[in-house]
């Protein structure tokens, strides 16, 4: 009987429906009974079910994923930029010093170690770009569920929207350069690159604009501006990969392109964990399936150096500008600790090197992932208690299982 489990194969249809359900029941579990992140629960189950575990979701079904879930962290990366704190109308000078701070430090330090330990110039830079990135899903869905609102969290939340930016314009960059070289050394492609990254921008800019112009004809309908926005999120998705682009900045600048412009505040933008949950859960599902836990293992003192030097140059970074800025010591240690999950957005930008396998290699490749499972295994619970420490968290514990009448971050 446990051979015919292991061995069995469930129709695509099936098999969404039991992601659906079985990731469903597995957050509020964790959430009900150990008081953990419903993200912890989603990405067990799909641990569980997936590469590392009973293995039911077959290779060629998480690629064919890769339809649901780019739609998925398109939703996420536009409420994570639709929630973008401002000043006025203007970002908040001293979000992005912040931000070009600990950025700047995990680039210096990431790619210093990575050299050091002779995965090379081009190695190092690319598992930077990935360093640099935070996982959006993972900070937006952790708030919801703790309630938390306040500057820690829209600080937070600015954060994460900016070094994704960063993150994504970097990988941008990096890919076409390194291509011809299979990613063992740097040449001569900044002209494709830049393109790239000035198209991914313009587009994600046209996106913005347009949805503000449909929202101001639409007016203030629910279903109906949701419909026009999802639209525009798959466009914003299908359109970066016909290109042969990576979608993310695209989308990343579509939803902060939407919170400035969106002057009237006619948008009602979708908020993931609750109006589209579908693709919340799905996506951290498919995310934990697609994790090799023995990757974690094989490659357990690289990966665990490449994420304790991550953290330490984002708090030392965080500490030393925070103090410039009038910001407490405690607060930095606590946006830091809040910064650490890599998830999906992690996994596609791994991926994004698929073309490069050649020159990236396995150790690299393995270490990348190993850190990934870490991150994505420990991620929620550091931001969860992130925003608890912060004094931030309406809701705490199996109290949280009760979501608040309006727990959203502050717009």
């Amino acid at each position: 009987m446990p051979t015919q489990l292991y061995a069995f194969e469930a129709s695509p249809l099936l098999l969404f429906g039991l992601l659906l359900l079985g990731g469903l029941a597995s957050g509020e579990i964790s959430r009900r009974a150990f008081g953990l992140p419903r993200t912890t629960g989603f990405v067990l189950f799909g641990v569980l079910i997936g590469n590392s575990g009973l293995r039911w979701i077959d290779p060629y079904i998480l690629d064919a994923a890769q339809f649901f879930i780019y739609p998925g962290i398109g939703l996420i990366l536009f409420e994570l930029g639709h929630h973008f704190p401002l000043t006025g109308r203007r970002i908040d000078r001293r979000l992005v010093l912040l931000s070009l701070a600990e950025t700047s430090a995990v680039f210096a330090t990431i790619t210093t170690l990575m050299y050091l330990l002779g995965f090379g110039l081009a190695g190092g830079l690319f598992a930077a770009a990935i360093a640099a990135s935070t996982s959006p899903a993972i900070t937006i869905a952790t708030t919801r569920d703790t309630g938390a609102d306040g500057p820690f969290s829209r600080r937070l939340f600015g954060l994460v929207a900016l070094n994704g930016c960063v993150a994504f314009a970097a990988v941008s960059v990096l890919l076409p350069v390194l291509a011809a070289s299979g990613a063992t050394e740097l040449t001569p492609g900044y002209a494709t690159a830049a393109g790239h990254v000035l198209l991914s921008v313009l587009l994600g800019a046209g996106l913005a604009l347009a949805a503000c112009a449909a929202a101001r004809r639409l007016g203030p309908q629910v279903e109906h501006q949701h419909l026009m926005l999802l639209g525009l999120i798959v466009v914003g998705t299908g359109l970066p990969l016909t290109l042969e682009m990576s979608p993310l900045l695209t989308l990343l600048t579509f939803g902060i392109g939407t919170r400035i412009a969106d002057r009237h505040k006619a948008v009602l933008a979708i908020r993931i964990s609750s109006d589209a949950r579908v693709f919340l859960v799905v996506t951290f599902v498919l995310a934990g399936a697609a994790l090799e836990i023995g990757l974690l293992a094989e490659y357990a003192a690289t990966a665990t150096a490449y994420a304790l030097t991550r953290f330490g140059a984002r708090w030392a970074a965080l500490h030393l500008m925070g103090r410039r800025l009038g910001i407490a010591a405690r607060e930095s240690r606590f946006t830091a600790i809040g910064l650490l999950p890599m998830s999906s957005v992690a996994l596609v930008l791994l991926g994004d090197a698929g073309p490069l396998e050649g020159g990236v290699g396995p150790a690299l490749s393995g270490t990348l992932m190993g850190a990934i499972v870490l991150m994505q295994l420990i991620g929620p619970l550091c931001t969860q208690a992130a925003v608890i420490a912060a004094g931030e968290a309406r809701l705490g514990g199996a109290a949280a299982a009760r979501p608040p009448a309006d727990g959203a971050p502050s717009r």
